[in-house]
């Protein structure tokens, strides 16, 4: 008896420490827990010091021996401007522009990266949720398949059905268990995963069931609605403006490369372009380096071309998904309502004493089976293409803006 109340103790514990989540709370745990979005958010934390990192480089610099060298030499303050007078140095203020634009594209990549982050969690919450559904309906269908399996042997044993039939059933219904048992673990595996994506402790975790959209009331999609916006809210391409617009800042550092080179880093997010060559002075070298720079600029038209195809290749396989679930929707609805009503009217059948094939009521029941799941499916396909689209033009959740960093004080973002 002391082992049952225990038993109850520890059930109603764990159900009580559970942790509720609803679709809507996905925004705010992505945001804050995600380790990913962290990570990233560090890096832009990064990048903007560093534009007060440059900031302080072009101010003049202590330097002892400089100083004494000068007084012996004063030509010798010439070769030493970098040091004591580096905000004269044209390079210097190209540099600094360079880190500023660094640091929008740093922003523009984490933005990206954050709503990856948000549609794989939305993506895997809605389909633990059907899979957690589906698994419902499996129990049923095998209390459902029980009954039927009961009737039948009974009949067997009266003579009333083929020999052979109940162990037919039976069949099924081991099939449906094991079903039950793979679901079940992939339930759990997809909970893991989910936890994880949310920063959230291993645990229990109570999802909170969704409300499908009425698919029966929404229209097709248009692409061309959408590709202008596809385009312009896309962080990934509006990342290489930013790159393209550091090149020029690169150029004038060669072009006034004569009044001296900057020894300025370009930080943590310059090491894509630290590989190209500037120049400390006026040289022969500098005409090659332009042309390396506009080989590094067609590298990038040439990458922005192919970020931009593949977003309008995902869109349209997005509208023609959408499309076709909506417009086939109907199908399947009417689909369930036969299964339905062909199964109701054997029962009915069984009760007044009529004979029936058990195996017919069987497979009636299958039918059913089916038709509820390819349901189920159509509904997390429509949810999960209207949360892709958001994504892809970065509406309603998404066009929210990620957190920044303003310190590295206290806890996360």
């Amino acid at each position: 008896m002391k082992s049952l109340i225990y038993f109850f103790i520890f059930i109603f514990s764990i159900q009580g420490s559970a942790t509720e989540l609803k679709l809507e709370d996905l925004v705010k745990q992505v945001s804050e827990k995600n380790y990913l979005v962290y990570e990233n958010a560090l890096k832009v934390y990064q990048s903007r010091t560093d534009i007060d990192r440059v900031r302080g480089e072009l101010l003049p610099k202590l330097n002892i021996w400089n100083i004494a060298s000068a007084l012996i030499d004063p030509l010798s303050l010439i070769g030493s401007i970098n040091d004591i007078a580096p905000f004269l140095v044209p390079a210097n203020w190209f540099r600094l522009e360079e880190v500023k634009l660094l640091y929008l594209s740093e922003k523009e990549g984490y933005r990206a990266l954050w709503g990856n982050e948000l549609h794989s969690a939305k993506t895997l919450f809605l389909h633990t949720s059907f899979d957690m559904q589906l698994l419902e309906h499996v129990k049923n269908s095998i209390v459902e398949l029980n009954e039927i399996h009961l009737i039948v042997k009974t009949r067997e044993m009266l003579g009333g059905a083929e020999p052979g039939t109940a162990r037919d059933i039976e069949i099924r219904i081991l099939g449906l268990k094991e079903d039950e048992k793979n679901l079940g673990q992939l339930v759990n595996e997809e909970l893991n995963a989910l936890t994880y994506a949310l920063g959230l402790p291993s645990g229990v975790v109570q999802l909170t069931p969704v409300s499908p959209p009425d698919i029966k009331s929404l229209q097709p999609m248009d692409y061309n609605k959408y590709e202008f916006r596809l385009l312009a809210n896309s962080p990934e391409r509006r990342q290489f403006e930013h790159f393209f617009s550091v090149l020029k800042q690169i150029k004038k550092e060669i072009q006034y490369a004569f009044l001296g080179g900057s020894s300025i880093s370009r930080g943590v997010a310059g090491g894509i372009f630290d590989s190209l060559p500037t120049s400390g002075a006026l040289s022969f070298g500098n005409g090659p380096a332009m042309k390396i720079i506009d080989a590094q600029k067609e590298i990038m038209l040439t990458q922005r071309t192919g970020i931009e195809e593949t977003l309008k290749r995902q869109l349209k396989n997005l509208v023609y998904l959408f499309n076709s679930d909506v417009s086939f929707f109907d199908n399947f609805s009417r689909r369930l309502e036969l299964t339905k009503k062909s199964k109701t009217e054997m029962l009915r059948r069984i009760k007044l004493g009529e004979d029936v094939s058990m195996l017919a009521l069987a497979d009636a029941s299958k039918n059913q089976i089916q038709a509820e799941t390819s349901i189920y499916a159509v509904q997390f396909r429509v949810m999960s293409s209207l949360d892709r689209l958001d994504r892809l033009v970065f509406q309603n959740d998404y066009s929210l803006r990620p957190p920044l960093i303003d310190s590295l004080k206290g806890d996360k973002p």
